[in-house]
């Protein structure tokens, strides 16, 4: 299977809802970013290199274009730092502002062209530059910046999830339900979410227990509960991907009756029986020569 970049460029998620209810486009909440990140942290951008790197955009690109190069000082790895302290990311410029030129507003979603300035804190949420010298950041994948509303609640979601992906099992047998599905949730994303780098891919299954229990955390959600900063039960169901080839048999929206009970019913039955030995594949880069 390969990734077209244009997908991943324009990359928004359209919630699975029953016929009858309007698609609802999206940006990525905190919890899918860091879902998405090959690297997370937080930290201040320390330095913004003067010379600009001719690079291309993206895999497959045919044109090199300037990427100024900011250096992050790490405060805190959540994912895949490891124990370096500084990371550079590369980034496109945006063009210089028209004075003349009348105000436009932010698109739908309120994507601005990343335009890391030194100084600058946050949680980053990046992905290695096809080169391999730096990282790169992207409007959809942009960071969380402290000074905005809801700031200290999405990096605690984004903590959790990070948490959940460094032991799943421990995360899944948590003592509450709502953590227990949290965790479900964040997984479900990081494992069905295809590269953002693009690619080739192909599916691994996960280990079977954790597959059990993250399918047991799903049945166990509240499927009517609906935040701004997590993954919802419907998202979480429809990233699995499930087909009749694995049982499923899609329900019909009843009259009178919130369609999330009836899908919250249905993906209960399913998993008491033809999902009872089901394990989830994890969508993964094909290595060389696969």
């Amino acid at each position: 299977m390969i990734r077209n970049f244009t997908l991943a460029a324009a990359a928004v998620l359209v919630l699975a809802v029953p016929a009858e209810a309007k698609r609802v486009i999206r940006a990525f909440g905190p919890v899918e970013k860091v879902a998405r990140a090959e690297v997370a942290v937080t930290g201040k951008v320390s330095a913004v290199e003067k010379e600009t790197v001719d690079a291309i955009r993206f895999p497959g690109d045919t044109q090199r274009v300037p990427h100024r190069v900011a250096v992050i000082k790490i405060d805190k790895a959540l994912v895949g730092a490891g124990s370096v302290t500084h990371v550079k990311v590369g980034f496109v410029p945006p063009p210089p502002a028209d004075p003349n030129a009348p105000a436009v507003r932010p698109g739908r979603g309120g994507f601005q062209p990343v335009d890391l300035k030194e100084g600058q804190e946050g949680v980053f949420f990046l992905t290695k530059h096809p080169s391999g010298e730096f990282y790169t950041i992207t409007p959809l994948m942009a960071p969380l910046d402290p000074k905005a509303e809801g700031y200290k609640a999405q990096a605690e979601q984004v903590t959790k999830a990070a948490a959940a992906f460094a032991d799943p099992v421990k995360a899944l047998k948590a003592a509450k339900p709502e953590d227990r599905f949290f965790a479900a949730t964040a997984l479900v994303t990081k494992y069905r979410t295809y590269p953002e780098a693009g690619g080739e891919t192909g599916t691994e299954k996960i280990p079977a227990e954790e597959s059990k229990l993250i399918l047991k955390a799903l049945a166990e959600g509240d499927w009517k509960k609906y935040e701004p900063d997590t993954v919802n039960a419907a998202q979480a169901f429809y990233q699995l991907g499930l087909t009749d080839k694995d049982g499923w048999t899609a329900p019909q929206a009843k009259p009178g009756t919130d369609f999330a009970d009836t899908l919250k019913e249905s993906y209960v039955k399913w998993l008491a029986g033809p999902g009872k030995d089901y394990q989830i594949g994890k969508i993964v880069p094909k290595k060389p020569g696969k």
